[in-house]
């Protein structure tokens, strides 16, 4: 998100080369959720998490980056910003999962991903370095056309969830 700079604000940092100032950005990707581990050659731990079957949900999104500069922030922008990608994601059939990385100790990033509808799904230890400290992270995900994921249960089979989901119309959804 750029905006036009009418009034060049010193203490903004992030203008491109046009004079725009940088608001916020997201970047993310659409990754497989078949990806396997280099390490174990197994399907990986995330995906196998937050996408039970592959083959209905092909692929998951990965927010990497969600940020807005000082003067913009508590107004609104990192909504707008994830909820584009909700959109996206919500015209792509194939996508099961929406997830990211939180370090543990941003209540305000945490408070966003759960009232824009992500769920905790695991604590990871020492998923950042800072200044060579380790620090924790959450795995938030949000789920979608049907995509039960790291809530699927095992004494509900896929066979069920199909045959609910169709027996409601489709009203049963991520």
């Amino acid at each position: 998100v750029v905006m036009k700079q009418s009034d060049p604000d010193e203490t903004c940092k992030f203008v491109n080369e046009c004079g725009e100032i940088i608001a916020g950005c997201i970047v993310g990707s659409f990754l497989s959720s078949s990806m396997h581990s280099v390490k174990t050659g197994a399907r990986d731990e995330t995906a196998t998490l937050l996408v039970s079957d592959p083959d209905e949900y092909p692929e998951m999104f990965y927010i990497m980056t969600l940020g807005t500069s000082m003067h913009f922030r508590r107004v609104g922008l990192g909504s707008i910003l994830v909820n584009r990608v909700v959109d996206m994601i919500k015209s792509k059939q194939g996508c099961g999962a929406l997830y990211l990385h939180v370090i543990t100790y941003n209540a305000t990033a945490i408070k966003l991903y759960e009232r824009l509808g992500f769920s905790c799904v695991k604590k990871i230890r020492g998923y950042y370095t800072i200044n060579s400290v380790n620090y924790d992270c959450f795995l938030y995900a949000r789920y979608f056309h049907g995509n039960l994921g790291h809530n699927n249960s095992d004494s509900l089979s896929n066979a069920a969830r199909l045959i609910l989901r169709k027996m409601s119309g489709g009203l049963i959804a991520g």
